[in-house]
């Protein structure tokens, strides 16, 4: 009797901890009331850093331009106004596990995008490839599209869009040209 009474202990703990958690209404109101602002600024960094990228693969011999230093400073403004990793760290957020992987991979987006921008800088002046920002970016993307689906309760029955692998080149190396016919 007491091994039956073991397995439907495990039994019951199996179930309860295989099912997905469901985040309640109130605390995903709870959160939106505290970060909405902030991710509209994590969003713009977002798509500035990816038209940055854009615009230096079209052009990066004018990536010391003023005008790509004024996004720069820009995506970096939005970082800022969206908040730091030790700052979003002790926001008082709902106590949902769901909640809180959701907010931490966004506090890791954010980390992605920096760790972009300063790729992106350092490789403008040497000429380099900028795959490594490129992977950042695609990766704070995907993150950041997945969690809004999620808050907002985005049903449109679109996925997110994969990220995109990119080819890896040295400093000063330069991709084939592909000419369309």
């Amino acid at each position: 009797m007491n091994g039956f009474k073991k397995f439907f202990i495990f039994l019951f703990l199996f179930v309860i901890s295989s099912c997905e958690e469901k985040i309640s209404q109130s605390d995903l109101d709870e959160y939106k009331e505290v970060m909405d602002i902030r991710l509209g600024h994590l969003g713009n960094a977002i798509i500035m850093q990816g038209r940055l990228l854009d615009s230096f693969n079209l052009s990066n011999e004018r990536a010391d331009e003023d005008h790509f230093k004024e996004a720069e400073e820009l995506i970096k403004s939005n970082l800022k106004s969206f908040g730091r990793s030790d700052e979003l760290k002790k926001l008082k957020i709902p106590n949902s596990g769901k909640l809180r992987e959701i907010h931490y991979s966004l506090i890791e987006a954010s980390e992605l995008l920096i760790a972009s921008g300063n790729a992106l800088e350092d490789n403008a002046w040497l000429g380099g490839s900028v795959s490594f920002a490129e992977r950042n970016l695609e990766t704070a993307r995907v993150t950041f599209q997945k969690a809004i689906k999620t808050v907002y309760a985005i049903e449109d029955g679109k996925e997110v869009k994969p990220e995109m692998e990119y080819k890896e080149y040295d400093v000063g190396e330069k991709p084939n040209k592909i000419e369309l016919k």
